[in-house]
């Protein structure tokens, strides 16, 4: 888990340690004993079914237990988190900002900001050195702060505090004054600071929507500007075609200097007021004069947003900033709907007054087709623009909710395709279908986000707010597709009780890392191939069924064991308070075949997997490592949340079944195709092996009739069998010998052509998927050929180990490296070995 510790000038060289005394966990010392075993494995087999009594036998977990992997992270105060954010304004340029323009970690934001003012190494050296202390002060002082903060007033408060801590003397204090001066003048104006509350995916959606509300405005204003002025020019036009334009007191007004002494009316008396244009009709003047009047007077909503809850929303933040509004409701979702139609409807008088005037600007206003299109305008007919316009409305679900009585109205939203931001706070742990009293583990996990899947026209994400880069770029898509969205965020909770006080976002963390809580995101508007609406990036090690992670620790003789540990769902559950009496300890000297890990658990077939006790490592407070034993339901909804994942990489295209099926079933026909081939081979080498001896046999016989009646036709020796001054019959046997001999070597069948070998290296080129991974190898020894699939090149300039390398990476397996030219190439015995699976 990516996660970096909490470091002070005073102690800037500190890493993160395997625990807190710096020691490697360690397992308890005991005495093995066969019979206390077999005693034990009675009783934790019984625990892990569900008998109460052997609940009660077995040793309760102390609260300082940890996840083996999580150990290192025990001490929150010197954790070093992307909390606080930095949220930046809206940019002064006419685009949207990226995620990454949207808001980055303060400690990156410090990094940039120095740059600009003390990019020398040893410029502000004080500051620099400080940078974590501020930090962490910052931290501390936005813990008793719900919602954004204004970042300069806040890092001048820490900034003060940090010049009293330190007590510096007064030429060095002055110095650190000026440098904090200077970085407060970096600070742009607008900029706010967010720490990991209760409600930061909230607060990230509405900082997405204000990004873009201020550039929307501001291009609507553009375009409703345009259209004023052009319909003013058109009624101009048409005023100086009227007789108004030309009436003496007009025409004298219009002299300027001097008019007293010009007559007008003698003039218009001798004037032709015939027109040589046709003026517009009074309908077309009085519907320009109706969209100008719009218009005019047309100003933008103040609240860019809405939010609906059934009353579990209490962030007084909200209440306090104008551009937002709070609504409660029973049902969010069914409310969210109706506020959207009515905001919606007041936006489409100023939309078809736009229009309208850009089409009479145009001159292509058709009454008969135009009118009763806009007499019937609503939002289904608005742009994607004019839809980003209306104000955002968001329906906060709660998850038992949702999944319960306001699932009808939950599915209508979401198949209605009004864009409405659906945003459902989930906990990880827990089954949304049972309630927030139920037990998570009676049934199979209800997956909110994997019914939003089947709305097939909603973009539906999964995400965190640990994560907030892949929450913005989710929030970004969803505004950019103006459909019905659906955001499952898992936000994490603080241990409750007497467990130890992890961070909240650690424990939302190890949702992801655990598959409680996997990530995607799909958008419909992408395409109807799930290959291009799917989005699986930001789960760790996407292609296995749980990260893996190195873990070392001493075993009960002191010795040093390293092995690579999986973090699975079972290792999230031991961090939530209500779960942990689904777990209990292993007493020390309990050595059963019986006892495996939970990742080997899992892998097990359900028959293998019955036979044996799972369990997972902790570690207590102590640096004591302990094997800790799970229940059967908790064993179960690991292999549920596995099913999930393996749902999710499916769909993803990650270790897809189908594909394997395919790769398999191309396999499998080239086979086919190549054993018909030479089947057919075989049977026209026979054929010509058997037309060879009958032609040989013949021409044996008749030379031997010939011999044998005196009918040489050319009266002289034969070319193969030779005359000779023996009598007739001596001839006749000799003859018959030679004959035979003849056959013989006539019926010898020629030499086979030369087997296929596999000594040689070849690709399956026709199931080669183009990825690109064996050319950077040897670009001399890979090539691709017309239809960019692989193939080999110039073997004189490969290694063996070049070979075993690209079949090792090669995704579709068709690299077949063969055996090795060069015999004092190194390693030979070993990458022989590598190869031979590929040569199969």
């Amino acid at each position: 888990m990516t996660i970096t510790t909490h470091t002070t000038a005073e102690d800037r060289s500190t890493q993160l340690p395997d625990n807190d005394s710096g020691r490697l966990p360690s397992l308890p010392m005991a005495v093995k004993d066969a019979k206390a075993t077999r005693e034990l494995m009675f009783v934790l087999r019984h625990f892990h079914l569900g008998d109460p009594t052997a609940r009660e036998q077995l040793e309760s977990i102390g609260n300082d237990y940890l996840p083996a992997l999580l150990d290192p992270y025990r001490d929150v105060s010197r954790l070093r988190y992307d909390y606080p954010l930095f949220l930046f304004p809206p940019h002064a340029e006419e685009r949207y900002q990226t995620a990454e323009e949207l808001a980055c970690p303060l400690s990156h934001w410090f990094q940039q900001a120095l740059i600009q003012f003390a990019s020398g190494e040893n410029e502000a050296r004080v500051l620099k050195d400080y940078l974590p202390w501020l930090e962490h002060h910052i931290r501390k002082l936005l813990q008793q702060r719900e919602g954004p903060v204004d970042a300069g007033a806040t890092l001048a408060e820490s900034s003060i505090a940090l010049q009293a801590h330190l007590d510096l003397p007064a030429p060095d204090q002055q110095r650190l004054g000026s440098d904090i001066n200077q970085l407060l003048k970096v600070v742009p104006e607008g900029g706010q600071l967010l720490s990991y509350g209760r409600y930061p995916a909230l607060h990230l959606l509405i900082h997405a929507v204000r990004s873009q509300a201020a550039i929307l405005q501001s291009r609507f204003q553009q375009r409703i500007n345009r259209c004023v002025s052009g319909l003013n020019k058109l009624l101009e036009v048409e005023w100086i075609k009227s007789d108004e334009s030309i009436e003496p007191k007009m025409a004298r007004d219009s002299v300027g200097l001097g008019g007293e002494l010009f007559d007008p009316e003698r003039l218009s008396a001798v004037m032709d007021h015939s027109r040589g244009t046709q003026i517009i009709s009074e309908r077309r003047r009085e519907r320009i004069e109706y969209a100008l009047k719009i218009m005019e007077d047309w100003e933008p909503d103040p609240v860019l947003v809405r939010f609906l809850h059934i009353g579990t929303l209490t962030d007084p933040w909200v209440q306090e900033v104008d551009f937002c509004q709070e609504i409660t409701d029973r049902d969010p979702c069914a409310k969210a709907m109706e506020i959207f139609d009515r905001e919606a409807e007041k936006l489409t008088s100023i939309f078809s007054a736009v229009r309208i005037a850009e089409l009479d600007i145009e001159g292509i206003y058709n009454p008969e087709l135009h009118n009763p299109w806009f007499a019937n305008f609503s939002w289904e007919a608005f742009s994607q623009d004019e839809l980003r316009m209306v104000p955002s409305v968001i329906a906060l679900g709660s998850a038992d909710q949702v999944a319960g009585e306001g699932l009808r109205t939950f599915s209508r939203l979401l198949s209605s395709g009004r864009p409405i931001q659906i945003l459902i706070r989930v906990l990880a742990h827990a089954d949304p279908g049972a309630g927030l009293d139920g037990n998570p583990f009676q049934s199979f996990r209800t997956e909110l986000s994997y019914l939003g899947i089947s709305h097939r026209q909603a973009v539906v994400d999964q995400s965190s707010a640990a994560r907030h880069q892949h929450l913005l770029k989710c929030y970004l898509m969803a505004m950019d597709a103006t459909r019905t969205s659906l955001h499952v965020i898992n936000t994490g909770l603080r241990p409750a009780g007497n467990l130890l006080p992890l961070n909240a976002w650690l424990v939302a963390g190890s949702a992801i890392e655990s598959r409680a809580h996997p990530f995607f995101r799909i958008n419909p508007e992408a395409g109807d191939s799930a290959s291009v609406r799917m989005d699986f990036s930001g789960n760790p090690q996407a292609d296995s069924d749980w990260p893996l992670h190195p873990f070392q620790y001493l075993d009960d003789n002191g010795s040093n064991v390293t092995l690579e540990l999986a973090f699975t769902f079972a290792d999230h559950a031991l961090l939530i308070e209500r779960l942990r009496d689904h777990f209990r300890a292993i007493p020390p000297g309990c050595d059963s075949v019986g006892l495996v890990s939970i990742q080997d658990y899992l892998s097990m077939s359900l028959e293998e997997a019955y036979k044996r006790v799972p369990f997972v490592w902790a570690i207590d407070g102590n640096a004591i490592l302990h094997r800790l034993v799970i229940s059967r339901a908790l064993a179960l909804a690991c292999r549920d949340r596995l099913n999930y994942w393996h749902t999710l990489q499916e769909m993803a295209g990650v270790r897809n079944r189908y594909v394997d099926m395919a790769v398999e079933e191309t396999r499998a026909e080239e086979r086919k195709l190549a054993d018909e081939a030479m089947q057919r081979l075989q049977a026209v080498h026979a054929e010509e092996v058997e037309r060879v001896r009958n032609e040989a046999a013949s021409e044996a016989m008749q030379r031997l009739t010939d011999v044998l009646l005196g009918m040489d036709a050319e009266g002289g020796s034969h070319p193969v069998l030779m005359r000779s001054s023996s009598p007739p019959e001596n001839e006749a046997l000799s003859t018959v010998k030679q004959v035979h001999e003849a056959t013989e070597e006539r019926d010898t069948p020629p030499e086979e052509d030369e087997v296929l070998s596999f000594d040689e290296p070849w690709i399956d080129t026709p199931l080669c998927t183009s990825c690109n991974d064996c050319l950077p190898i040897n670009p001399q020894l890979f090539i691709y050929n017309e239809e960019k699939q692989a193939m080999l090149g110039d073997l004189g300039s490969a290694t063996f180990a070049q070979l075993v390398q690209a079949a090792e990476i090669c995704p579709a397996k068709c690299i077949h490296p063969g055996k090795p030219s060069n015999q004092d190439e190194p390693d030979l015995d070993q990458l022989i070995e590598r190869a031979a699976p590929f040569n199969q």
